[in-house]
């Protein structure tokens, strides 16, 4: 995936299109970033995907692939601009007795980078992992 490469899926807001975009993603990033990388974005998307539906307010998601020889990130877009979704401060793993509340804080943890942009009709979150080894 040398120099810049991105691509974009659009899916229905809907709970049962997340499998579609775990295996977007799969898809793009098999056998070309380290295999734990690609199963951490897997789950970085299914869970912005989810948040997207749940907190969006549109009938379509944006899920996008991005790679340099830096980093490889997952961007999903939706509706905005989605007011209950907190700054990333806040994103943290609910407690075990929670019934939700588990995937945002999961994004943090996983993530390298994180960029929020929010705007009347649109939200976007950006997931990085760097590719680049750390000293």
């Amino acid at each position: 995936m040398g120099g810049t490469d991105a691509r974009s899926l659009v899916l229905d807001a809907n709970t049962s299109q997340v499998a579609y975009a775990r295996r977007f993603v799969r898809r793009l990033l098999d056998g070309s970033v380290p295999a734990e990388i690609a199963s951490d974005l897997q789950l970085v998307a299914s869970e912005l995907f989810t948040n997207a539906v749940e907190h969006g307010n549109a009938g379509t998601v944006e899920i996008s692939i991005e790679s340099t020889p830096e980093y490889v990130g997952v961007c999903v877009i939706s509706g905005g601009p989605s007011p209950s979704v907190g700054p990333i401060i806040e994103w943290s793993v609910a407690d075990a007795d929670a019934i939700n509340g588990r995937g945002l804080g999961i994004v943090r943890q996983l993530a390298d980078e994180l960029i929020v942009e929010r705007g009347t009709d649109r939200f976007a979150v950006t997931a990085r992992r760097s590719l680049v080894p750390a000293h």
